[in-house]
């Protein structure tokens, strides 16, 4: 990498500075993940497996690199190591669940320690399976962002992908695909290639999608001012401000006024309900007496009779019961 200042300038010079400071900044990552966990003064909900799959990486590849003898891989990959050791150190200070996080950086050790021997006792025999463990490792970090395409699929916008990260990925597989080209290495070749078209296709969704859902696509806006249509931005701003007022918001309040809709829904339907059927005033007076009336009283008139009965039969069972005929 530094062969610039000893060789003159050179095409495949200029690329591996490219590579090392594009590459190193990318490792920078972890630093917001480190900021939130110090925020929140614990890892819940975070995991730590990023940083030991960085150190792990970085490990297989540093020792692809002194096997090699490339000084490029060998300075970025250790880098690597050092700025992901760092954070895993930060990591495992701040988590509270330490015999767990203990255990796997001992499997993280073992694994760094078996790279260093195998190197030391077999030398350049473990170059090729040391090869094809470090180009596996490449692809499945490149294809881990594909995990949220299901989800743009799904809500038909982009919002949910990163656009600085997916630009950082392309510009790296790049550039380390080219420099794997000038260097022939099938092993930087083949993962950085794969590593390319994928954070192609997600950037060309940026391009076909809109970022917010109720918005135009970046492409469609152009081919509408080439055709000099008028693009009406009505629509998509109220979808923009409604979506940062519910960002603003927090779950009570979006559910109590999810609940207001609803009541107010309703009220409106029984509303509309109540005025198509017949306006009758079941309490208003009227001199008819209808049927029913008429039954009600003869229902009280009944009653009233069979209570008169009554009386009268109890008097006469009184005065039978009485001596002499003395009625007090």
């Amino acid at each position: 990498m530094f062969e610039i200042f000893t060789q003159g300038f050179s095409f495949l010079n200029l690329l591996s500075i490219l590579a090392f400071f594009t590459t190193v900044g990318l490792f920078f990552c972890g630093i917001p993940i480190c900021r939130q966990i110090w925020k929140r003064k614990d890892t819940k909900e975070i995991s730590g497996a990023p940083f030991l799959m960085g150190v792990v990486g970085g490990c297989c590849w540093m020792t692809y690199g002194w096997l090699k003898n490339d000084g490029t891989v060998k300075w970025v990959t250790g880098c690597q190591v050092i700025l992901y050791t760092t954070y895993t150190i930060f990591y495992w200070c701040m988590t509270k669940k330490k015999l767990w996080i203990s255990l796997k950086v001992l499997g993280v050790i073992g694994i760094c320690t078996s790279l260093i021997l195998g190197v030391h006792f077999f030398g350049m025999k473990i170059f090729h399976p040391l090869g094809i463990v470090c180009l596996t490792l490449n692809i499945a970090d490149f294809a881990a962002p594909l995990g949220g395409i299901r989800v743009v699929i799904r809500r038909w916008a982009t919002s949910t992908l990163p656009l600085p990260l997916c630009i950082a990925n392309f510009l790296v597989s790049s550039e380390w695909f080219l420099y794997g080209l000038l260097k022939n290495d099938f092993y930087l070749i083949f993962p950085n290639g794969v590593g390319s078209l994928l954070a192609f296709i997600q950037l060309l969704l940026f391009v076909v999608l809109p970022r917010k859902p109720g918005q135009r696509a970046p492409i469609v806006r152009l081919w509408l001012w080439i055709r000099g249509v008028k693009v009406e931005e009505t629509k998509e701003i109220v979808a923009e401000l409604g979506e940062c007022d519910e960002k603003k918001m927090n779950r009570a309040q979006r559910w109590s006024q999810k609940i207001k809709m609803n009541v107010s829904t309703v009220a409106e339907e029984l509303e509309n309900v109540i005025y198509q059927l017949p306006t009758k005033d079941q309490f208003a007076y009227t001199h008819k007496i209808g049927d029913d009336d008429s039954s009600s009283e003869k229902t009280v008139e009944t009653l009233d009779e069979t209570k008169r009965l009554q009386w009268l039969l109890f008097q006469q069972l009184k005065l039978s019961r009485i001596p002499n005929g003395n009625v007090k």
